[in-house]
């Protein structure tokens, strides 16, 4: 009668284990801090307050090179220069615009999507070389991709099929980089 119960005991410990080690739990904050303290860090809103409401998808991705922080969101992408230390507000030194044309709003509303679901949210945002980066968005659900000059934005190529290269929605998590020449996702 012990063998049974030493041999049930033995399973359960190690199934409680791998319990443990499959299903890991939360670990605790680094740090916490109250409302109080973190009012005098300086905000980044992106937007000026104005006719165009905060979304919760407006910010998509972060990305530092060098000295400066590129923040990709809906329709745009901001500059931050870290150089230069706000008191109250981050203000963008750049920023690049890119809208989803007309139709292609138009045909993401007929797909049945919200209207605030119809923009281009900046999914990718890639390095290619020291000068190039390599934008996607989302197009209004038809995926889109651009080469632009990483120190100005200005937009340098062709518009490229964002098929494979960038999620469809908003919401959809991707990782992209480059791997020598090939783009992966």
């Amino acid at each position: 009668m012990r063998l049974p119960l030493l041999c049930a005991s033995v399973m359960l410990m190690s199934l409680s284990q791998c319990r443990a080690v499959s299903f890991p739990e939360d670990e605790d904050p680094i740090n916490v801090v109250d409302y109080h303290y973190s009012r005098q860090y300086p905000v980044f809103r992106g937007r000026p307050s104005g006719n165009e409401s905060q979304h919760r998808l407006d910010f998509q991705l972060m990305l530092k090179i060098r000295d400066t922080l590129y923040i990709a969101g809906r329709d745009q992408v901001y500059t931050v220069n870290l150089n230069e230390m706000p008191k109250s507000e981050v203000t963008p030194s750049k920023k690049l615009t890119w809208r989803s044309r007309q139709q292609d709003r138009e045909n993401c509303a007929m797909k049945g999507k919200h209207k605030d679901e119809c923009h281009n949210f900046i999914k990718v945002f890639v390095p290619r070389n020291d000068e190039m980066v390599f934008v996607c968005g989302t197009n209004a659900f038809n995926p889109m991709c651009r080469y632009y000059r990483l120190n100005t934005l200005e937009y340098d190529g062709e518009e490229i099929s964002g098929l494979a290269r960038c999620p469809f929605d908003a919401r959809q998590t991707n990782v992209a980089l480059f791997a020598g020449k090939n783009f992966c996702l």
